[in-house]
């Protein structure tokens, strides 16, 4: 299993608080948000849900099959998010679902109000250096991996609203606050880093398709700032405000999606460390365990193993 930043489960509901075995829900209310907590205990197809207001759902423990409206059916598992508009309609399967083995969700539903003055406050107080971009939720990317940010501040903003903290609508408000940053960061990541997805921000999709044809080249910060035609600083900003990383994390990462590649083939771990552009094995190996919880090779042996 890759490395994924899950987000803790919360308490289950005791027996006696079950009024149903397929969604089961709990809620937490604040001023401007509600989080629903939802556990299944049985499996279930077609499962209907929605929301009159934007929702951040979360898988906490097992597996759900996502049917969301003009969206192909998808696996949805610990470690995503999904972000989704107000009235969306969706439908959920439940294939593992059991009394012993229930799953746990969390949808936390957020006030248009609450949406638009937060938009509003990080476009004003916060202003890209890209003038022509702007602080916003992409209805193009709406489920994507977390990253330990987004895990972290999952973990604090639900602890806070079940808390029984009086201070806890403005903490949880403050805390939104940034998780709102990180989800819109790492949708626009998610949408760079994606094949087949629209993609609008061209600077950073030049500098990904650069990165991609020349994975196996020593890439240097400057290289990739004169392929823009940008200074080394500013290339730094746009990453740090649209992505969230730095650039040379961008290499990191589009090295290690394609030793993944690699290794599901023939080539041993020496030559896949090579092929992506790294130029110590020891290295690679480190950094390919740090973010994958696992090494190379024991990763090419699980590919070999769901193969046969």
């Amino acid at each position: 299993m890759s490395g994924k930043n899950l987000i803790r489960a919360l308490p289950f509901s005791k027996e006696k608080e079950l009024s149903t075995l397929v969604e089961n829900r709990r809620a937490y209310t604040l001023d401007s948000f509600e989080l629903n907590i939802y556990e299944t205990y049985e499996a279930s197809n077609l499962v209907p849900l929605q929301f009159n207001d934007m929702v951040i759902i979360n898988m906490l423990k097992g597996k759900k099959v996502m049917h969301v409206n003009d969206l192909p059916a998808f696996d949805y598992y610990p470690g995503e998010t999904i972000v989704l508009p107000a009235l969306k309609p969706m439908q959920i399967d439940f294939p593992d679902a059991a009394l012993q083995d229930p799953t746990q969700c969390t949808a936390l539903v957020v006030s248009a109000d609450k949406i638009e003055k937060t938009l509003n406050y990080l476009n004003e107080s916060y202003p890209k250096e890209n003038k022509s971009m702007q602080w916003n939720l992409s209805w193009e990317n709406v489920h994507f991996a977390n990253t330990s940010e987004i895990a972290s501040l999952t973990d604090r903003l639900f602890s806070t609203m079940t808390s029984n903290d009086p201070l806890k609508d403005v903490l949880s408000d403050i805390l939104f606050k940034e998780l709102l940053v990180r989800i819109i960061q790492q949708q626009k990541l998610s949408t760079v880093v994606s094949p087949g997805t629209e993609q609008h921000n061209n600077l950073l999709v030049h500098i990904r398709n650069f990165i991609t044809k020349n994975i196996n080249d020593k890439l240097t910060i400057d290289q990739l700032s004169q392929h823009v035609n940008m200074s080394n600083a500013s290339l730094f900003r746009v990453f740090k405000e649209e992505v969230g990383i730095t650039p040379m994390e961008l290499v990191i990462q589009e090295r290690l999606s394609k030793a993944k590649e690699l290794l599901k083939s023939k080539l041993s771990v020496k030559e896949v460390c090579y092929a992506c552009g790294f130029s110590d094995v020891n290295y690679f190996v480190r950094m390919f365990r740090k973010r994958e919880h696992m090494t190379p090779g024991n990763y090419q042996r699980r590919a070999e193993a769901i193969v046969s």
